[in-house]
């Protein structure tokens, strides 16, 4: 009898760990950046979604507002004033939205914790456009990351998202 249920214990177990191992990673994994800028700290989560064979346009179309990634909303976290795309933000933690565009991006600072697609307007903290480019190298899986730091005070960059064949680029200083 002993040696019966042990077996199936066994059994189980192999069965228990193949269906955890059968999950496999995320689809659309999930990033957590904390960038310094001229002494202040940025936090920005997101998840990267993938093509996989599908195109931008489909996944993120023109004219719609967007959740920047997959899954939950993008959000981003500044513990002192900045300044991003040319307009004053305050600090704090806010969601981010895009709307895509030909040739230009609408990007939406939003003060609504909600998640993923619950975009409510009457929340958005501000609003500016980025322009869009085409870029020589596909990107299979979202991304987004500080570029372009200033070489003297390091209070100035850019926040760059590529995906497909397309990088929008804005700039963020510090106050």
């Amino acid at each position: 009898m002993k040696k019966v249920l042990t077996s199936i214990f066994a059994l189980a177990m192999v069965f228990t760990m193949n269906q955890g191992f059968a999950q496999g990673a995320a689809a659309s994994p999930a990033v957590t950046i904390t960038q310094d800028i001229g002494g202040t700290e940025m936090t920005l989560i997101y998840s990267r979604p993938s093509l996989a064979g599908r195109s931008l346009a489909t996944l993120a179309p023109n004219g719609k507002v967007w959740r920047t990634g997959a899954n939950a909303n993008t959000k981003i976290n500044f513990n002192k004033d900045v300044t991003i795309g040319g307009k004053s933000l305050a600090a704090g933690e806010y969601s981010m939205y895009t709307i895509p565009g030909d040739g230009e991006w609408t990007v939406i600072i939003n003060k609504a914790k909600s998640w993923g697609t619950q975009y409510d307007e009457a929340q958005d903290v501000l609003r500016f456009t980025a322009k869009a480019t085409q870029t020589e190298a596909m990107v299979e899986t979202m991304s987004i990351m500080m570029t372009d730091f200033d070489k003297a005070g390091k209070k100035k960059a850019h926040i760059e998202l590529t995906w497909g064949n397309t990088s929008v680029k804005f700039p963020i200083e510090v106050q």
